[in-house]
Parts: structure tokens; sequence; C-alpha cells
């Protein structure tokens, strides 16, 4: 029996329960996954006999816990327990249920138990998190640094001879103007390049430690420990020099 996977998004949710309805597809399950980004949902139908009683998942990924999705029970009754069951133990908000159990499916001892991680995956969901904060931090900084590069390297001299090539073909008055414009965009151009040549960007020390954390995750503990001290000294110490600037 064939399997087949296909991303859905929530807007797809009741158009593919739809078109399967149509098509006479068994509604087989909807499965709840625990996610990085939340819920990741499968809706299952299985094709009729003379399509080989094929199975066809569709997956909607990052289901957050205030996003509401649609209950499939218009096109599936018996898809109501799966429904409860998504809202109960992992909190997916699902409306208009044909069967709403209002959260009384299940007697669970906590809310959304199934959402629930253990220390270790909380860990490494963080250091996920500051990775990537680390990641998109270091190529804003080298982006601001390629457009400081870029208003420098303009050949100022090439763009005055275009302008004054442009003005001899005009009046004299409108050819002053003309080129009073271009000496006030030349110098407004230079200053922003001087300045932002001159003013380092501000270091994100949190992005900074999260690099430093993940490169110490590889490391036996004592030399881990002392990366890391030498780490935090150059935060004080740069914080420090701040300071004293600051004072100046």
């Amino acid at each position: 029996m064939a399997q087949y996977f296909e991303d859905i998004s929530i807007d797809d949710i009741l158009s593919v329960a739809e078109r399967e309805h149509e098509a006479h597809s068994r509604f087989v399950q909807v499965l709840c996954i625990n996610g990085e980004e939340g819920i990741d949902l499968v809706y299952s139908y299985q094709k009729t006999a003379d399509q080989g009683y094929a199975v066809h998942n569709y997956r909607v990924h990052g289901v957050k816990p205030e996003t509401h999705i649609p209950s499939v029970t218009k096109f599936y009754l018996v898809a109501f327990p799966f429904e409860n069951e998504a809202h109960d133990l992992f909190g997916v908000q699902v409306d208009d249920i044909a069967i709403d159990f209002k959260g009384g499916f299940y007697k669970v001892a906590m809310d959304k138990p199934m959402t629930v991680i253990s220390p270790a995956q909380k860990a490494a969901r963080e250091k996920a998190a500051k990775l990537a904060a680390a990641k998109a931090a270091s190529k804003a900084e080298a982006a601001a640094g390629e457009g400081a590069q870029a208003a420098a390297a303009i050949d100022w001299e090439a763009e005055r001879a275009k302008v004054e090539a442009k003005c001899a073909n005009l009046d004299a008055d409108k050819a002053a103007k003309v080129m009073a414009a271009f000496e006030a965009k030349m110098k407004k151009a230079q200053a922003e390049a001087a300045k932002a040549a001159d003013v380092k960007p501000a270091v994100d020390w949190e992005a900074e430690r999260a690099k430093v954390e993940a490169k110490c995750a590889n490391l036996p503990e004592d030399k881990a420990a002392k990366v890391m001290a030498a780490f935090e000294a150059k935060v004080r110490a740069a914080h420090g020099d701040a300071s004293a600037k600051g004072g100046e």
C-alpha cells in the first residue's frame, strides 16, 4: 500500500477534505506532533480500491497555540475524536467541531500534557534559537557593512563628469541648479559613508555567547570552562571600555 506526503497550509485543510470526500476517500486520522515551531498536524485519507488503497498524508507545519484551524467534521464526522484529542492533549484550537467536548474529551492532570518537553529538549531548542539569532545578527551586520562600503566606493569624480556633460546642454541657470544638487548629494553620501566607517556596530554579546556555548558543547568540560571564562572576561573588558568612553 503506497503512502504519499504533501505539505499544505491551514487555508487548504477544508478544500483538501472536500476533495477527498468527493473522491470517496476514507478518513484515517489527524496526527499531532509536538514540533520545534509548534504543533504539526497530519491529515490522512485512504483512497478507494481502484486507486490501490493508497494513503495520502497532508501536513500542516507549526500550528501555534493562538492559531485557529477549521474542523473537517462537516465532511467527515468520524474526525471528531481526533480533533477533540488535538485540543485536549496538544492545545490545538479547532473551530466548529460537530461533536465538541469543549475540553472534556480527556480528563488530564494538566493543560496540554503532550506539549511537555524534557529539560534536555528545552535546552536544545533554546540553544538552536540562540544560534539562529546569532546568525541573523551576523548577517545583518555584514549587510550593513556592505552598504557602507558601497557608498564609499562611488567614484564621485566620474559622477561629476556625467553631470557636467548633462549640464552642457542646459541653460546656465538650470545647469547651476543641477550641479548644486549634485554637490549636495555627494557631500551627504560622503558624510554618511565616513560616519558608517568610523562607528563600529554594537556587539550583540548574547549572540556571541551563543556561538561560544555552541563551540564549548564539543569540548571537554575543563577546556570548555576556560573558554567560557575567557569570553566572560572579554565581555567585562568591553563593557568597561564602553563605560569609560561614556564618561569622557
